[in-house]
């Protein structure tokens, strides 16, 4: 299930905007609260941001440090109002205006992170990591824990924004977080924003439990501040989300029309354009298609308009699986085919390299007791970065003398581990990475797909194609699957993903995903048509239950059944059969020949994209109790 993302949080945009009018180098500087007026206005109401900026930057007798502030202000209301490449140009305008000597320190970084904010909104993404290096760099030498916790956001909205990414973000927003409590004022409008970034990030990964109690916690927080009343509507916004995932989607629809209002009172047009998409997605939970499209097409062609690379693809994608449930395949065909040519066209390999550089000296330099004992620690810092320095230059060498007779043996190894087909790992890969998969003692979730119908596309197409079709899998199941998740060729046209640390509902969220990324997948079947590609999921945790010993092979087997129950149910469908804490020391076995009295007894839980009959799902057991009639005794929860 793929969850909307709104790329203009107001909670980066609030967190590097506000605090810097109102800080002691600005008390002296001339038209003070008309630039802070503007700086409050600019993602609230940003028309009228604007109206106050012009006429300030008209102004003959006004202070470069005034004009500083002012056209970043300028910048942000371009952004508010959706206007991206104005928005880049105004940062363009912004760098000019830093080369004055005479600006305080703590304007002149201020500036550049909103003008590497404005940069990467405009797509201009090398220009704001160049700046972000560059004012980390400073961020590190000067030991100022503001400035530090600002990098850390900016590292954390690049990480989960630009590239995808929450899982890499949320180390950033908890350090952050962590080092910003430490400084004690977490109800200050720059921490507040800052909670609400970790809640969010929370929320993209799909941890409601705890992202909710952090948005409740941002919005009673923010209710003492007029300016953040767009703030508060994304909250809103997000939380009736979590609503209909929840699988309450009337409820969500009620929200989400009462949002749409206030969006549009405010003239907040990303947070109207995601709160349109939640709302067409709750009108399709509840089979309300065609009520659902017209809106999905204004809030893409909103998201066209504003220059929003990250909402026209998710739009796509939502009018895709609309096309799907009004019957229409060319028409999600389409759809899904412009999504992925969007996420092609993203090209981020250098900058993913220079971001990842940022990554690891902000996790050695910026780690909140680090930032506190600096002053105390600068010699021995010294000393320990000569003495790396020194080992650096070795390594190297001896990296030089090692690389020619390493490569021939990697090249071995590698072979010996990857599929020749599909370039995935192999089913002997695969085992070494699940035992490393549960080495820290967390569960991991364990997920068997199998190609539906493949021996009638070998037969009716071709081997040629058949492997064709088993490449393209290969490559949507990588594609749609985080970096550190194991993905493999387990055999013929089973596959094999393997995630670490995720609870239940993550799990079955994840299966659904790739359930659905499969089935858009437009494989040219030789004939001028396309392949009926679908796929089924057996979903099971490692270990089985929560307390039980990590053995993967006795996850394959209830992932087997689990997708054995799938094939039974029509095909292009998941089950799950996941362990509970009351089922520890309960004997696998048995609970594959009897589901029906496993979940009786609250040993497990089951879930599946559509009604399913376990009983089906054993080997030897006659007499099973079928799912529903369990589930009528309301023993067990549903997924």
């Amino acid at each position: 299930m793929r969850l909307c993302r709104s790329r203009r949080r107001a909670g980066v945009m609030l967190f590097l905007l506000l605090g810097s009018s109102g800080g002691a180098a600005a008390q002296g500087v001339p038209h003070l609260a008309d630039i802070q007026r503007c700086e409050r206005l600019a993602l609230v109401r940003p028309a009228e941001s604007i109206q106050i900026a012009k006429p300030l930057l008209a102004r003959q007798d006004l202070s470069n440090e005034a004009r500083v502030m002012v056209t970043a202000c300028l910048g942000l209301a371009r952004l508010g109002e959706g206007r991206a490449e104005m928005a880049g140009a105004v940062a363009q305008e912004l760098l000019s205006l830093l080369d004055d000597p005479q600006l305080s320190d703590r304007v002149r970084w201020q500036s550049q992170l909103r003008a590497a904010l404005l940069f990467n909104r405009s797509g201009k993404i090398q220009d704001a990591m160049d700046l972000l290096a560059q004012v980390q760099a400073e961020a590190v030498k000067s030991g100022d824990p503001k400035r530090q916790i600002a990098v850390l956001v900016a590292i954390g909205h690049l990480r989960s924004q630009d590239f995808d990414d929450p899982e890499g973000a949320l180390a950033y927003f908890r350090q952050a977080y962590g080092l910003d409590r430490r400084l004690g004022q977490p109800s200050g409008v720059p921490s507040i924003a800052l909670g609400h970034d970790l809640a969010y990030t929370l929320f993209l990964l799909k941890r409601y439990d705890e992202a909710d109690p952090l948005l409740a916690e941002a919005d009673a927080l923010a209710a003492g501040f007029p300016e953040l009343v767009s703030m508060r509507h994304r909250i809103a916004s997000h939380r009736a989300e979590i609503r209909r995932v929840g699988g309450e989607p009337r409820e969500a629809e009620a929200s989400l029309r009462t949002l749409l209002g206030k969006f549009r009172e405010t003239g907040d047009v990303p947070g109207e354009i995601v709160a349109s998409q939640r709302l067409a997605r709750s009108l399709l939970d509840q089979q309300r298609a065609q009520e659902a499209r017209p809106i999905a097409e204004q809030a893409l062609a909103g998201a066209e308009r504003a220059g929003m690379p990250m909402e026209q693809r998710d739009g796509l994608y939502l009018l895709a699986d609309i096309a799907i449930a009004l019957g229409d395949a060319g028409a999600a065909a389409d759809y899904a085919g412009r999504a992925r040519a969007l996420d092609r066209a993203d090209g981020r390999e250098k900058t993913a390299q220079q971001l990842a550089r940022l990554q690891a000296q902000a996790a050695r330099e910026l780690q909140p007791e680090q930032i506190l004992a600096r002053q105390d620690a600068a010699r021995t810092r010294l000393l320990r970065d000569i003495g790396l320095g020194v080992l650096a230059v070795v390594a190297l060498v001896a990296l030089v003398l090692l690389v020619r007779t390493r490569r021939q043996k990697h090249r071995l190894a590698e072979l010996s581990t990857t599929d020749p087909l599909t370039g995935l790992a192999n089913r002997r890969a695969a085992d070494g990475a699940l035992r490393a998969l549960t080495a820290d003692g967390r569960r991991a979730a364990l997920l068997l797909l199998d190609v539906d119908a493949f021996k009638t596309i070998n037969d009716r197409f071709g081997h040629d194609i058949g492997d064709g079709a088993l490449v393209e899998v290969a490559r949507c199941l990588r594609a749609a699957c985080d970096a550190g998740d194991v993905v493999a060729r387990w055999g013929g046209e089973e596959f094999l993903v393997a995630r670490g640390d995720t609870s239940q509902a993550a799990a079955f969220a994840l299966a659904e995903h790739l359930r659905r990324q499969v089935e858009r997948l437009r494989v040219d079947d030789g004939r001028g048509g396309t392949l009926p590609l679908t796929i089924s999921i057996g979903v099971a945790a490692l270990p089985v239950f929560p307390h039980g010993a990590p053995r993967w092979q006795e996850a394959i087997r209830v992932a087997d059944r689990a997708l054995y129950v799938a094939k039974r149910a029509g095909r292009n469908a998941w089950a799950g059969l996941w362990g509970l804490e009351a089922g520890d020391g309960v004997d696998v076995y048995s609970v594959l020949d009897h589901p029906g009295h496993a979940l009786e007894q609250g040993w497990i839980e089951i879930g599946g994209n559509r009604p399913m009959d376990w009983s089906l799902a054993r080997s030897r057991a006659v007499g099973s109790v079928p799912v529903g009639e369990a589930v009528n005794k309301g023993s067990v929860r549903r997924t």
